[in-house]
């Protein structure tokens, strides 16, 4: 794939279309289509012969559950909206005629829908998908039987220790904000979710709208022709996103630290929790906040080559920097091979932060690892699918995919002073919570 560092940007507005310039990192072009209920779509022209992904992405998830007792919806809609509509009852086979694969996924921040398959079928799929956006319907025993299949990922999830362990963690680390639960929902709210039928009708009409949803087009299709199609399969769409009312977080005053045993056999697993910034793109601070994970805490850095492999006292070493809409938790996690160097562990962890906040990282690593970033990023340009989905973070945050060439452009002018100045800045004492999970006595 020939890799362009020069982004042409074809703008329409439901009006002829306005080309313009920009110098940027996404090699693509693209059009945005903007109608007027709100609805964008981004028609990027990936050179996939033949092939097209059809992403639709909204911009809710679990952090928009702010209402007492109702956790957990984001992700309900999920499963619900394979449900189906009234001109198109069954979802599963229209698209297995077509031969596409297709799934969701949720997350903290999003929902997203994605469906890869022939250019042929373009305008099938459209109208299948701007049907079931706009359209869905289910009765209160098909909401029943799905809140019953939730209630038992539910209880799947949270029997491992993983789930066991950020579920755990999320509740010690935040207090009032919606972060506080997982995507699934708190046990309570997933049980008493069969109740909730109207409520659900409320949830799909206030965060299923026009405002609120954006598809991100990728693969082999005709710009005049696929804008056409957006205009008439989406602009009946009536807009009336509801912004969800999310409270606060408070700051962090001291450190938490907690211990929780796992009713089953596991290592010992250690997390070293910090409150951080929110994304952004223009932020170089939080920026370097994300760089910062990987130089401190990533396969190249000091500690990984002494824990996992030098001293193999740990079977794995991770630190997820990667920041979410709302301010979130930078995240370092071990597990450790024997129960009594945790302690140890956690020693190193704190000796990391100590380093990094008095000196500057090692230049070469530093720059090798921006490099990294940066052409990490253009090499997984490989599929429409990849295209697409590269896409989602800038979406979800900002709304729109423009901001891709703003966050490259500040990953090149952060510093190592920049990397210096946000471990001083977040990675904190009174901001740290410390969650370690530990097989229960008698397993």
């Amino acid at each position: 794939m020939r890799v362009l560092i020069r982004l042409a940007v074809a703008l329409a507005l439901a009006t002829p279309a306005l080309a313009q310039q920009q110098e940027g990192i996404f090699p693509f072009d693209y059009r945005l289509v903007e109608l007027e209920n709100g609805f964008k779509a981004y028609l990027i022209k990936t050179g996939a012969p033949n092939q097209i992904a059809y992403v639709s992405m909204v911009r809710t998830g679990s952090r928009d559950e702010w209402e007492p007792g109702r956790s957990g919806f984001a992700h309900f809609f999920e499963h619900m909206m394979f449900r189906g509509t009234d001109k198109y009852p069954n979802y599963d086979a229209i698209t297995t005629e077509f031969g596409a694969a297709r799934n969701a996924f949720t997350g903290n921040d999003l929902t997203v829908y994605y469906l890869v398959a022939s250019n042929e079928y373009l305008e099938q799929i459209m109208d299948l998908e701007s049907d079931r956006f706009m359209n869905l319907n289910y009765s209160e025993p098909d909401f029943r039987t799905e809140a019953g299949a939730v209630l038992g990922e539910y209880q799947q999830s949270a029997t491992t220790p993983f789930g066991f362990l950020f579920e755990k963690l999320r509740e010690t680390a935040y207090d009032r904000h919606t972060y506080r639960h997982t995507t699934i929902g708190f046990e309570a709210d997933v049980r008493a979710m069969p109740e909730g039928y109207d409520y659900s009708l409320s949830f799909h009409q206030r965060y299923y709208r026009p405002e609120n949803v954006v598809l991100v087009l990728a693969g082999d299709f005709d710009f005049d022709v696929a804008e056409g199609l957006v205009e008439q399969y989406y602009s009946g769409w009536e807009p009336g996103y509801v912004p969800p009312q999310i409270p606060g977080e408070p700051q962090q005053r001291a450190p938490r630290r907690r211990v929780v045993e796992y009713q089953g056999r596991t290592l010992p697993v250690l997390t070293v929790n910090y409150k951080g910034p929110a994304w952004s793109a223009s932020d170089r601070l939080a920026v370097a906040t994300e760089v910062l994970g990987q130089v401190a805490f990533g396969s190249n850095s000091d500690i990984y080559k002494k824990l996992v492999i030098e001293e193999r006292r740990v079977q794995f070493l991770n630190g997820d920097f990667d920041l979410p809409r709302d301010p979130g938790l930078l995240s370092v996690a071990a597990m450790v091979i024997n129960p009594d160097d945790v302690g140890v562990v956690e020693a190193e962890i704190q000796s990391t932060v100590e380093r990094f906040s008095e000196e500057l990282v090692d230049e070469k690593l530093f720059n090798d690892t921006k490099s990294n970033m940066k052409y990490g990023f253009l090499m997984g340009l490989e599929t429409a699918q990849n295209v697409a989905f590269s896409m989602i973070q800038y979406v979800i945050n900002t709304g729109g995919i423009e901001a891709v060439n703003e966050y490259y452009s500040a990953l090149d002018s952060v510093t190592r002073e920049d990397v210096r100045e946000a471990a001083r800045r977040y990675l904190v004492e009174n901001g740290k919570t410390v969650v370690t999970m530990v097989q229960a006595e008698g397993e």
